[in-house]
This record gives C-alpha cells, structure tokens and sequence, in this order.
C-alpha cells in the first residue's frame, strides 16, 4: 500500500512532466512547420457536378472562388504547388430549373487544413431546358457589287442548321443566316461562312450551339460585256526623310471594274490601273490618304469608287559602336577616392538611324554609381544615358573593377 501512495504522490509530478514533454514538442514541431493563415489570390475554378443533360446553365454569378486556409507552412507549400488540391463544387443532380442560390462546397486534399473563409459565399445559378430546333439557311447577301459584274444563283453546302441553347435564348430565334460583304467581291465566291442566330431585329444572339456552325457558299461571279477588272498599282515618287524607311504599303480597292466609252476599244481595255503619283519626299511618319487613278483616254471607272492608301513608315534600323567613350563617377562617398582599372569603354548601340547619327564618345554618359559603396575592390556594371528607349546597347567590358580607399 505505501509503494501505491508513493506512486499517487508523484503522480502530479508525473503529469507536469508529460504535459512539459508535449509543450516543448509542440514547439519545436511549430518552430520547423508553423501554421500560417493565408488568402490565396489564384481563383479556384467551382465545378459543376451531377448536370442533367437536358438542362443547361444559362446564367451563373461566379465561376471561381477565392478562399483562406489555415495550415502548417508544409501544407501551404503543396497547395501552391498543386492548386487543384482545393476544389470548390456545386452539385445540382437533384435540382429542377429555375433561378437557385447554391453554396459551393470547399474541399482540401492535403491535411491538416482549416478552411477559415471563402468568397464567394454563394453563387446564383439559372437553370434551363435545353432545346434544340432545326432552322433553314438563309443567304445575307450585303452591300452591292461592283458596276459591270452580276451574281448567279448561290448555292450553300447545307440547307438547315441544328440551334441548341436555353429555352429563353432558343424563343428569341428568328432565323439562321449565313452573311456575305458583296460589296468586296472581285470574282467568283467559294468560302467558308460563320453561321448566325439572331432575333426578329437582326440582333445575334449569343450563348447558342449551331450544327454545323460554318458552312461553304459558292456564288458564280460573271463580267458583264463591256466591263473588265483592272488591278491597282502604287506610285510613290521620292523617299522618306533620312533614316526612315517604307516598310508596308497597302491599296483598297486592290481592284477596280472599268469599262471603255468606246465599245470599239473594250478589247484593249488595261489588267492594270496605276495611282497618280505619290509624294514621300521628306515623310517620316506613316498616313493615309486618297488618291486619284491614272485612267487612259477613254477608260471609266464603273461606280463611284474611293481608292485608299495606307504607307507605313519606320525609322530605318541600324547599328553602331562608340570607342573610347569616358567613365563618369556618380555619388562618390565623402572621404574616398575610386581608382578604376581603365578609364574609357567601347559601346555597341542598335536603333534607329536618325537617332544613332547624333551618338559620339563626347555626347554619350557612361555612369558607374557608388552610391553606399564601401572601401575595398569591387566589380561594378556601368549605366549608360540613351536618347529613346527604342536604344539597345552593349557596354564592352560588360563589368568594371573598381578599388575604393580613402583619400
């Protein structure tokens, strides 16, 4: 019995000393691995599960949620690495349509982790009947085509298209069509065309599947007698300003229909119709402009047609190297000296001409900064002043030694 009452009067002593052990284990698993709490500003993207098929969500609030966990630094480091340990689900295989307010469900496949808070708390979610209605092609054809050329009958690859989406959108449905600028043509029409669901006011109505969603449209383009096609040539005359260049040049209409007021003269009627000059001399910035056409005697334009140029200039590009240019010291410290191992570097500049030709080893800055610097030998990179940051350079040597001691 006294061995019992020994025992039972240690046990306080027993009990500190086990609680003392787990404290200081405690700690020092937390000084390794302390729980941190941190937001995490990734979206997580919110999966939609148990979807019947003949529903669609026309509307949803939110499609991600941000959330905040608090975990061993361990645990946040997986997560980081792998974002797609946190989920955010919603299910809805019970869910009849209708507008619904969810509550996403946060899970996180790594342990142990507290999800302390997420945004959004709920999401709101519009659930439809999904329809699908058969709807014939109709051809749009817009704009006009040019005098002297007449379209025959289209043909379309298919007749009718399958329109799928939500029964609200599907009641907007007017037609299906299927639109083409004629106002562009230029020969016979073979191209693939987007297809459009749009309401009674010609409105396209977004959010819908179309089956098949392209489709070919052949449309025979003939000349009339009497009318050909002419292509466009530019005619620049002069150059830009010195250290520009052209760099693109573009004519819209690139082909014109003509005719002759002759019809003796229809056979000698020109493949090619040139701009009345264009004046570059001493342009250094690309424009726009319209021109006049450079018609024979006797040749017509067939409609009121504006011919556009567009001329793209650019400053040419080109290199350069500066030898010999001098070291400047910026922010020596009070009390010392610097005493570099050369004095001048060679730079290797590329950029526009213009501003190059303006660049000498007595107008350029090469800096070495010692601002905070300390007494001892240090290898420095040296900064240089550029005109335009359209400037790429090169500073040989690329590092610098530099002693610094007191005076």
């Amino acid at each position: 019995m006294k061995w019992y009452k020994k025992i039972w009067s240690l046990m306080p002593i027993i009990l500190t000393s086990l609680l003392l052990s787990f404290f200081v284990w405690f700690s020092a698993v937390n000084s390794k691995d302390p729980t941190e709490e941190i937001t995490y500003t990734r979206p997580i993207p919110i999966e939609i599960l148990g979807q019947n098929p003949q529903f669609t969500i026309s509307e949803q609030s939110a499609g991600n949620v941000t959330v905040t966990i608090k975990a061993p630094r361990s645990v946040h480091n997986a997560l980081s690495n792998d974002i797609n340990l946190i989920r955010a689900t919603i299910n809805i295989s019970a869910l009849q349509e209708g507008q619904l307010e969810l509550v996403p469900d946060i899970s996180i496949d790594v342990k142990p982790a507290k999800l302390v808070d997420y945004s959004p708390k709920t999401v709101r979610l519009s659930l439809e009947k999904l329809v699908t209605q058969t709807f014939a092609i109709k051809l749009n054809q817009t704009g006009n085509l040019s005098m002297g050329m007449e379209a025959r009958k289209a043909r379309l690859e298919y007749s009718e298209v399958q329109v799928t989406g939500p029964e609200s959108k599907m009641a907007k449905v007017s037609e299906v069509l299927a639109t083409i600028d004629m106002s562009t043509v230029t020969g016979n029409v073979n191209k693939q065309v987007a297809l459009q669901a749009v309401d009674s006011q010609g409105t396209v109505i977004e959010g819908l599947t179309l089956s098949p969603s392209r489709i070919n449209v052949t449309i025979p383009i003939l000349q009339k007698g009497g009318y050909k096609n002419a292509f466009l040539a530019l005619i620049p005359i002069g150059s830009p300003a010195f250290g520009y260049q052209i760099t693109h040049t573009e004519i819209t209409p690139q082909v014109v229909t003509i005719y002759a007021e002759n019809p003796n003269q229809t056979d000698s009627l020109p493949d090619l119709i040139q701009t009345e000059p264009i004046n570059l001399n001493g342009r250094n910035e690309s424009f726009e402009q319209e021109v006049s056409l450079n018609l024979p005697p006797g040749v017509k334009l067939a409609g009121d047609i504006k011919v556009i140029v567009k001329i793209t200039i650019e400053p040419t590009i080109t290199t350069k190297s500066i030898r010999g240019v001098p070291i400047t010291l910026l922010n020596t410290p009070m009390g010392l000296e610097a005493v570099l191992n050369i004095s001048t570097v060679d730079v290797y500049l590329t950029g526009p001409m213009n501003l190059l030709n303006e660049l000498t080893a007595q107008n350029l800055t090469v800096a070495l900064d010692l601002t905070d610097i300390r007494p001892g030998t240090h290898d420095l990179h040296a900064t240089i002043v550029l005109p335009d940051d359209s400037i790429n350079y090169q500073i040989v040597p690329d590092s610098i030694e530099v002693l610094i001691r007191p005076k």
